[in-house]
């Protein structure tokens, strides 16, 4: 990876040798519309076309064979040309793509490249292996789209920032190395270059270890709370051996990644001290968690745990040349240290005051021995408690202000802010999202309009803002597939947002290529998810009998068609302009389609009918008062197998139906899904979560009207051993008189279970509601 300060230089360098390009121009007709995402720093067309034959000789200069081939596979495309290597002496047989390999120069940037377009054939230089490679990304890109012929143009492009960075949890759910070499290459096609590889936690350590064998024997499994054939905790878990690591990181390199390893410390410990409980502060043996959530164990500060993490830290080193080591830093909760006399002991041998500088001084101890070894420590905001070490690169998390301090003391830090690029939170607020997640909705806007480079920043702060990394964590995230759903397409948006120059990137333009990158990626064998496109129906009844349906997806792209009898539609169905009314029981079919007519998601389906109105799901309902709906989990926690996604507060087992039913309701029919405690772990960092005092019985679900107070209306018992992940059905009579809005509730119980509402629904009542 390229030093900031060098990197900056040859940006400054060249800007002052290239030709002034007017917006005009940039944005003209037969440029805007190319395929090319992260859409390039400099594009201009000239006259004329190269008309693209079914085959091309490619010819490479100045790399090694091994190089040459890969630039080869890279510019690849399904629907493009045959691609045939050339030995770069031999004359060409047919028109050609000639990528160059330049000697280094100073007004050279990093990682940047050329590629012109002539009516004979595409030429790609570059300065640097990295530049070569990228232009190779945007010839396959070209080539790809379906094009038989491409404008005569010439690019010159590179890189906004320096990192431009992926972040994998393979803590708490497993990826398959063949998963994990998937996410690369789908990084590799959007020109980013870092993998901040998460492997360990409190659930799960991931990494083999020669010297302690037991921190995967023992700390890379758990007992899965609700998984094997009878719910009977079976062990889930993994690891990588170091040999699949070693292949990893090399299928990473040449395709112009590097691998940032995290082994988490102080905290979240709690997988590496049920393989080595001396290493603990606690005092007490434990075992790998089974839930979520912040946990309170913590490493010790003696010598000896000092000479078990710098033994993992020496294989470490050897796995990964990467100059970043990642030791996370976050969510140390305190209390072991303050309860421990041997921590406090030490505290008072060093002269330190509280255990916030305690953790400082634990921090840049590792800082120091990895500097000694030509690496440096790069951890999580939290580390600026207690004082940042002289040695520490920061990842701001909580928000940007980390990032913008740390960078105006002169360490350098990466812009990971979890409101704008953490990507287990949900993309839509629609039902059939594919995965699960956090609330609120991450939209893809809200990624593409996020500037890690704050405006009115310092040329001496923005030095050190080395660049941005999304984040895809893994709690609610249980297969490799789904966290690629969860990823893209808002990774392509990270993407243009780490590469393209600011004044450069353009909403409008990236929504119109965006869909010609996802097409691309769906025929690589790329999960994306596409709700942002898919069409949101809603219905809300009129007096007479009748429903005012009004048609739209959140990308806000594509020309709506529909159909009203229930077939397919396609671009010559009608085009949706203005909500249509219809009848009691019309099938609505519904997509949104490019201007080529090819449809951007698959279509949605709604029956407009009362007894449909009548039943909410998910982000349909309300959470009860002092709550909030706030996750969407999979039934099973473990489970790589589809499962009922369930929307659910985290701290009761309580929702609201908030449309007030009509008078006379007669019965409240519940689909309840009983599911582990696996994500319903109480908040470990200080905040109070209110307790619901429910007069109602217990092991039972409740209804009341209005609020969860006084009296339930009625309550029918559960059963007395439901197994985990698996729906039940029941019916309450709610005799409702007068509007009432319905509150649903479980009393809190000390078991292990708590109890998702998959669906709730009036029967035979028509009530408006706001349905996707």
């Amino acid at each position: 990876m390229t030093d900031i300060s060098g990197h900056r230089a040859a940006f400054v360098l060249t800007l002052g040798l290239l030709p002034a390009l007017s917006h005009a121009g940039w944005a003209s007709s037969a440029t805007a519309d190319l395929p090319l995402l992260p859409r390039p720093a400099i594009m201009s067309t000239q006259p004329g076309f190269f008309s693209l034959p079914a085959s091309l000789d490619v010819a490479v200069e100045g790399v090694d064979a091994p190089m040459a081939t890969r630039l080869r596979d890279t510019m690849r495309a399904q629907h493009g040309p045959v691609l045939t290597l050339r030995d770069s002496g031999a004359a060409p047989a047919r028109a050609t793509i000639r990528m160059r390999l330049l000697a280094p120069a100073a007004s050279a940037p990093a990682e940047g490249y050329e590629l012109t377009v002539g009516h004979d054939g595409i030429v790609v230089t570059a300065h640097d292996r990295a530049g070569l490679f990228y232009g190779a990304v945007s010839v396959s890109q070209l080539l790809g789209a379906g094009r038989v012929r491409l404008p005569a143009m010439h690019v010159r492009d590179w890189p906004r920032l320096q990192w431009r960075g992926v972040m994998l949890d393979s803590s708490r759910h497993f990826q398959t190395p063949a998963e994990v070499r998937s996410l690369i290459d789908a990084m590799a096609e959007l020109k980013l270059n870092v993998l901040h590889w998460h492997l360990t936690d409190d659930q799960g350590w991931r990494l083999e270890i020669r010297r302690y064998p037991e921190l995967t024997r023992v700390g890379a499994w758990r007992r899965a709370p609700d998984s094997g054939p009878n719910g009977d905790g079976a062990s889930y878990g993994g690891f990588y051996t170091q040999a699949e690591i070693r292949d990893i990181v090399a299928y990473a390199a040449v395709r112009q990644i590097t691998i940032v390893p995290e082994l988490d410390m102080p905290g979240h410990a709690q997988a590496a001290i049920a393989a080595y409980p001396k290493v603990g502060s606690g005092g007490t043996p434990t075992r790998v968690s089974t839930t979520m959530g912040v946990h309170p164990y913590l490493y010790n500060v003696n010598e000896e745990t000092f000479a078990f993490i710098d033994h993992i830290l020496d294989e470490v080193m050897e796995l990964f040349p990467s100059r970043f080591i990642h030791i996370g830093g976050d969510e140390a909760v305190k209390t072991q240290w303050q309860h421990s006399p041997a921590v406090q002991a030490r505290m008072r041998e060093l002269g330190i005051h509280d255990e916030e500088a305690l953790q400082s001084w634990f921090i840049e101890r590792l800082g120091k021995y990895l500097s000694a070894h030509g690496r440096r420590l790069i951890g999580w905001d939290e580390i600026l408690k207690g004082g940042l070490p002289a040695s520490a690169s920061v990842m701001s998390w909580h928000g940007t202000a980390g990032a913008v301090t740390a960078a105006q003391a002169g360490h350098d830090a990466v812009m990971a802010p979890s409101d704008r690029l953490y990507f287990d939170y949900m993309q839509t607020d629609r039902d059939d999202e594919p995965t699960g997640g956090r609330y609120p909705v991450e939209s893809l806007s809200t990624v593409y309009h996020f500037d890690p480079l704050p405006p009115g920043t310092p040329p001496s702060v923005q030095q050190h803002l080395l660049g941005v990394e999304g984040g895809i964590w893994t709690e609610y995230l249980t297969s490799g597939r789904a966290t690629m759903l969860a990823a893209f397409p808002r990774l392509d948006a990270m993407a243009e947002i780490a590469w393209t120059p600011h004044d450069r990137q353009d909403w409008d333009s990236f929504r119109t290529r965006l869909k010609d990158e996802v097409a691309r990626q769906l025929s690589q064998g790329v999960p994306v998810d596409q709700t942002a496109y898919a069409i949101s129906i809603l219905a809300i009844p009129d007096l007479a009998g009748h429903y005012e349906v009004t048609l739209s997806n959140q990308i806000a792209q594509g020309t709506l068609h529909y159909t009203l009898d229930g077939t397919e539609p396609d671009a010559q169905a009608p085009a949706y302009v203005h909500p249509l009314t219809v009848g009691e029981g019309t099938t609505i079919r519904a997509a949104a389609f490019d201007r080529g007519g090819l449809p951007l998601a698959p279509p949605a389906t709604r029956v407009i009918s009362a007894g449909g109105i009548a039943t909410r799901s998910g982000t349909q309902l309300a959470a009860c008062e002092g709550g909030r709906l706030s996750l969407r989990i999979p039934a099973t926690p473990d489970a790589t197998a589809a499962a009922p996604y369930l929307t659910i507060d985290r701290t009761r087992d309580c929702v609201m139906y908030g449309a007030p039913p009509p008078q006379g309701a007669g019965t409240l029919a519940i689909r309840v899904v009983p599911v582990t405690h696996f994500f319903n772990t109480p908040l470990d960092d200080g905040a109070h979560v209110p307790v619901m005092k429910l007069d109602a019985p217990r092991h039972a679900i409740s209804v009341w009207p209005d609020r969860c107070t006084g009296k339930p209306m009625a309550s029918v018992h559960l059963p007395n051993h439901p197994r985990p992940g698996v729906p039940l059905d029941i019916s309450l009579p709610v005799a409702a008189q007068g509007a009432h809005d319905l509150c649903i509730a479980v009393p809190d119980e000390k078991e292990p279970l708590y109890y998702a509402f998959q669906t709730l629904s009036l029967t035979g009542q028509e009530n408006a509601e706001h349905n996707k």
